[in-house]
């Protein structure tokens, strides 16, 4: 599979963005939400703005993006310093099983470690036992936590 890894930050201006907006709306809906494409564009644009420490990474074959990553530069007292906080990885089902997912996680530990990151943080579902393989494999500790959080 031929694919090149494109990062984007405080910009909307991504090749494909019809494709990348679909397949954060894939994840999300992957993932529980039940949002609409117009919310899909408000958040990409929000996490896009100028004053953003977010980072997208997008895979693309032929100029389609089949798989995004997407994260945020993050400050922690346990890292010692910044770290990347992998909020999204997700890959086109016709695009799985080639180790897409793998090339966007090591693009983005690549880019964390170039941009002064000390550590790389994600979580994902107890049932995603595929995304658990993925993580185990590239070496990443798999913990049991207790996910805390509440709207506002």
């Amino acid at each position: 599979m031929d694919i090149q890894i494109t990062t984007f930050q405080h910009t909307c201006a991504i090749a494909d963005i019809e494709g990348v907006h679909n397949l954060v709306h894939q994840q999300l809906t992957f993932i529980g939400y039940t949002p609409t494409m117009e919310d899909v564009q408000a958040v990409l644009a929000n996490a896009m703005k100028q004053e953003s420490r977010s980072v997208l990474f997008v895979a693309y074959q032929h100029n389609k993006a089949l798989g995004i990553a997407f994260g945020n530069v993050c400050c922690g007292l346990e890292s010692g310093g910044d770290y990347l906080w992998l909020n999204e990885l997700y890959v086109a089902e016709e695009a799985r099983v080639h180790g897409l997912g793998t090339q966007l996680l090591t693009e983005a530990q690549r880019w964390a470690k170039e941009h002064g990151c000390t550590y790389f943080a994600m979580v994902t579902h107890p049932k995603n036992e595929r995304a658990q393989g993925l993580y185990a494999a590239e070496g990443f500790e798999l913990e049991n936590l207790v996910w805390v959080d509440k709207y506002l």
